[in-house]
């Protein structure tokens, strides 16, 4: 910007009503003054204008032209206050870094907002623009934040993400950025994300192996067999289940709560949607013709005759081969990584969710948090949508 520019900032305040700003600009025009930037929200019919004007060319003096704002303002019975604004002051706006706060509360609103707050003042940031996604009884809030400041952005994340954690909140924190809102590729991960159940666990009830199967998950999740032995091990006790029983446990799949909903508004936005599995193909085929996804991956179980042999054919999806599959399939569609989701509940999912553009963890433990930009809880995978900028009248129209 040139240095003989000269500046001020105008706030206008009152009730809102059409016409407001269409009067302010025409004294702009008139005066030969430029806006170079405007911020205007209203709430409950409650009115907030602010106008950065480049006063540098303006026709006859700068308190001319400030004294018929002040005039038109008083006539409109609006309140309206102006300052100065320096070079250096602008330069410090334009070079900002921006993320999105998008939280969800339905019972402690304002106790979510008063511990967010704390935390983004303690961590030095600035909450620059504030917006309800969900009417008026502000269920979905929008913060758009300053982390310029920030020491410590790491921290700052494990601390938002823990306060959904300590108070059932949902909430999200993105960079605000133009692929925040052109996500193009979703990828679920299945049991107990995509579908409230453990397969793994119906099979052995099946398979009569339930307290064997259990024994060697709890080894697993206390981290004393990885993953790909752990699931080795119980498909073993599988032997000899027959493949009838695998139809009948398709068929009583339960879908998470919403999921329909969700992937119904998503399909209709063009997203492409993928369920990647440290499950079984079996399973994640019937999700993709029942669901309409685009891509199916799951461990393949071997059959011989009619049951299963206890052993996996090829390879097994463990938590490096979902992120290789989260990449393969963006880089089939021509899609950056930056405009792909990844929704999971579990330490196989993390390197899924770190690869990803936004990683949720959904339902997880808080081991996720060092990974994920995003939590959402059990029985809540419509609020997906408005961590990708669907607001709640998009959703009605969609749905």
């Amino acid at each position: 910007m040139d240095e003989d520019k000269d500046f001020v900032v105008v706030t206008v305040s009152g009730n809102d009503r059409p016409g407001i700003l269409a009067a302010l600009t025409k004294i702009l025009v008139d005066g030969n003054v430029e806006v170079v930037d405007v911020e205007q929200a209203t709430l409950q019919d409650f009115l907030g204008l602010s106008l950065l004007l480049d006063m540098s060319r303006a026709r006859g003096s700068k308190d001319s032209v400030l004294k018929e704002l002040l005039y038109k303002a008083t006539q409109l019975n609006l309140h309206l206050n102006f300052r100065l604004f320096s070079e250096g002051d602008i330069r410090e706006r334009t070079h900002r870094n921006l993320f999105v706060l998008t939280y969800f509360s339905t019972k402690v609103k304002t106790k979510v907002l008063a511990i967010l707050s704390r935390i983004l003042a303690e961590e030095n940031v600035n909450i620059e623009l504030i917006t309800n996604l969900t009417g008026h009884l502000a269920h979905c809030v929008e913060l758009t934040i300053n982390t310029s400041s920030v020491k410590n952005l790491s921290r700052l994340k494990e601390r938002i993400l823990a306060v959904a954690h300590e108070l059932d909140v949902d909430l999200a924190l993105q960079t605000a950025e133009a692929h925040r809102k052109s996500k193009r590729l979703i990828v679920f991960d299945m049991d107990s994300t995509l579908i409230d159940m453990e397969l793994i666990d119906e099979m052995a009830k099946r398979a009569n192996v339930v307290r064997e199967v259990s024994r060697i998950t709890e080894k697993a999740v206390r981290g004393e067999i990885d993953f790909e032995a752990a699931l080795r091990q119980r498909v073993a006790l599988l032997k000899g289940l027959p493949t009838s029983e695998l139809e009948g446990i398709s068929q009583g799949i339960t879908l998470s709560q919403g999921v329909e909903d969700l992937i119904n508004v998503l399909k209709r936005l063009g997203y492409k949607l993928a369920v990647v599995s440290g499950g079984f193909q079996r399973f994640t085929d019937h999700l993709k013709e029942r669901l309409g996804l685009d891509y199916a991956f799951g461990n393949q179980l071997e059959i011989k005759g009619s049951s299963l042999t206890g052993r996996i054919k090829g390879d097994v999806i463990d938590a490096p081969q979902k992120a290789k599959l989260l990449n393969w399939i963006a880089d089939r569609e021509g899609i950056l990584l930056d405009q792909t989701v990844a929704i999971g509940d579990g330490a196989n999912d993390a390197l899924m969710l770190g690869q990803a553009g936004l990683g949720i963890a959904y339902n997880s433990r808080k081991a996720l948090n060092r990974v994920a930009t995003g939590n959402i809880a059990h029985s809540r995978m419509k609020n997906i949508l408005y961590i990708l900028g669907v607001t709640e009248s998009d959703i009605d129209k969609l749905i």
